[in-house]
């Protein structure tokens, strides 16, 4: 009686409740001072970040921070021009070597365009059964593939390495390595397989790591193998379907698994709408809005009978092809939300929250995303609080000639309407000292705000060139997305708006 009874409760009990602690610590004198995010992707088709822990390192360049989870799982910081990174075992306890410190310059951080440096963060006491230690070393060598004889570069290595300290950042897990992360490996490699005889490539590098008794490592190699497979043309993405995915367990939290998966089912509705039988997708999505109908449809194709694997397709097509002309947009949302209502599979339903997040926030109707950033004054201002009014916002720098043009219009154009609208303009200044002299020497009464302690709001509204202007209505919704500037007659614009909600 007493074993069903506690059975019965390991049965309830919320999953989350196995997760076990990590802790993450270090020594980095160069970055005293400096507050350190570490985040992890929230699922890895619309590369949502997600918040792991927070830290301040003191002023003798310590840190430590803890989180909990319960799978292995791609952690990283956004540590000025890198993202660094590890990856990080329920239980386990981290002693981090992190980069040396280099800034983002002003040019970096105005790039909408930036890709940071990925660096695979080094570890104090490292052994050579480490998880981040076999991934590093596994990369290396998968980044040779195809070059030249496999053994000679693992005997050059291991020679090193025996002349070496396993603690210290060596040949293995050298800053070279961390640059040939994962991602980036296999761009090497699709330029040099041609001549290849590929399995046999495949069993060089295998039969170097048969001993590792690591279910993620294993998982992730055998990904990493399936890429190169799939690189070379050896086997077509309907084979590699069949043999990864359809009967297969879903990897979610693994880069490796959900990169071949994001190449794979890449643009699969515009591929399969194409056969006579996949045509009827466009009514399914277009007309009928139906999840039901959808799935029937892609039912046809063998490729994706597993209805697990059928969901996460959808999913990312989706995500993919929101912005493409072929679908209207108010009916995938329709499709997303009963996919996100309908499914059984937790995962797939904050995948989908996180898509119509990520594709409604500069919709038309709908709120873009919040902020709360410092005024001249030093004193935090957030969107929210301007609910019940009318929000002119716009993306400056003090540095731009075009803005500087439009701030005097800016500044005529609230003494002329504040009473109907407010106007508020985020400066992307090198220093908030500097927006602060610039607004106090010209006397501005507009409302100024630094993104400095926000960076991401470059991100996050999609900001590609100074300026750039958004209006948003009093219920905190965008009204007209992107908004004209003052030179292009905005105020026409917004007392449109006004009129038609009959608030003049």
């Amino acid at each position: 009686m007493l074993k069903k009874f506690l059975l019965l409760i390991l049965l309830v009990l919320p999953f989350g409740l196995f997760a076990e602690k990590v802790t993450i610590k270090g020594n980095a004198p160069d970055y005293k001072g400096t507050n350190i995010t570490f985040l992890t992707f929230s699922d890895q088709i619309t590369y949502t970040e997600k918040e792991l822990c927070k830290i301040k390192v003191d002023d003798h360049g310590n840190f430590v921070c803890s989180f909990e989870t319960n799978e292995t799982i791609y952690i990283f910081a956004h540590l000025g021009v890198y993202e660094a990174f590890l990856f990080v075992e329920p239980g386990k306890n981290y002693n981090l070597i992190l980069p040396e410190k280099r800034e983002k310059t002003l040019v970096d951080k105005l790039n909408p365009y930036f890709k940071p440096i990925h660096y695979h963060l080094g570890l104090l006491d490292i052994s050579e059964n480490e998880l981040n230690y076999q991934l590093a070393y596994f990369d290396e060598i998968y980044s040779f593939m195809g070059s030249m004889d496999l053994y000679s570069i693992y005997d050059q290595i291991r020679q090193v390495q025996d002349e070496s300290k396993l603690n210290d950042v060596d040949t293995v897990y050298s800053a070279e390595s961390y640059r040939r992360i994962v991602n980036n490996s296999t761009n090497y490699i699709s330029k040099n397989l041609k001549q290849l005889d590929v399995t046999n490539e495949i069993q060089k590098v295998d039969s170097l790591f048969l001993n590792i008794d690591n279910k993620f490592f294993n998982d992730f190699k055998r990904y990493k193998f399936a890429q190169y497979q799939s690189a070379s043309a050896n086997q077509k993405m309907k084979s590699i379907s069949n043999t990864f995915y359809l009967n297969n367990e879903i990897l979610y939290q693994n880069p490796a698994y959900m990169e071949l998966f994001n190449q794979v089912y890449d643009e699969y509705f515009l591929y399969f709408g194409r056969t006579e039988s996949g045509k009827q997708i466009y009514n399914d999505i277009g007309k009928l809005k139906s999840i039901s109908s959808l799935k029937r449809t892609l039912g046809n194709d063998s490729i994706l009978a597993n209805d697990t694997l059928k969901e996460l397709v959808i999913l990312k097509c989706l995500h993919d092809e929101f912005y493409n002309d072929k679908f209207s947009r108010s009916a995938m949302l329709t499709i997303l939300d009963s996919l996100a209502l309908q499914t059984p599979i937790k995962t797939h339903k904050y995948i989908a929250n996180n898509i119509r997040e990520k594709v409604t926030k500069l919709m038309l109707g709908y709120e873009p995303p919040n902020f709360e950033l410092y005024d001249k004054d030093s004193n935090l201002v957030s969107l929210d609080s301007y609910r019940g009014k009318y929000v002119y916002l716009g993306f400056c720098t003090t540095t731009s000639y075009a803005c500087i043009k439009e701030f005097a219009m800016l500044e005529n154009l609230y003494k002329k309407h504040k009473d109907h609208f407010e106007i508020i303009i985020i400066s992307m200044d090198e220093s908030l000292p500097q927006m602060k002299r610039f607004i106090e020497m010209k006397n501005y009464s507009v409302k100024f705000l630094y993104y400095g302690n926000q960076s991401d709001i470059l991100k996050d509204y999609d900001i590609r060139a100074f300026p750039t202007y958004y209006f948003i209505d009093k219920e905190g919704k965008l009204a007209i997305t992107p908004a004209p500037s003052p030179d292009q007659n905005s105020e026409f614009a917004i007392f449109k708006i006004m009129r038609a909600n009959g608030d003049i």
